[in-house]
């Protein structure tokens, strides 16, 4: 699954959570995200590529602010607390 399809997930389901000052911050999330072209859809090396790529680390920065985690955030945080467990000799 692509960066750009699990943030238009999470968008998708956060919409509908929250303040409404949160609920209006990631509903200009998906505005946008709806609107650019997946980075993978234009050649490598492509200056078209590059400017989508760009637009979605943006929108990926903004909705890191509103609790989106990229898997490898995920993933950090995961082995993060199993070398944690292990020093301190517990099984998380």
């Amino acid at each position: 699954m692509s960066l750009a399809t699990e943030l238009l997930d999470w968008a998708e389901d956060e919409v509908h959570q929250g303040s409404p000052s949160h609920r209006e911050r990631v509903a200009a999330i998906l505005a946008v995200l709806r609107n650019v072209p997946e980075p993978e859809s234009f050649p490598v090396g492509s200056t078209l590529r590059f400017l989508a790529q760009r637009r979605l680390d943006k929108l990926v920065e903004r909705a890191e602010v509103l609790g989106f985690e990229t898997p490898g955030k995920m993933l950090k945080k995961e082995i993060g607390k199993q070398v944690a467990g292990r020093a301190l000799g517990i099984e998380l």
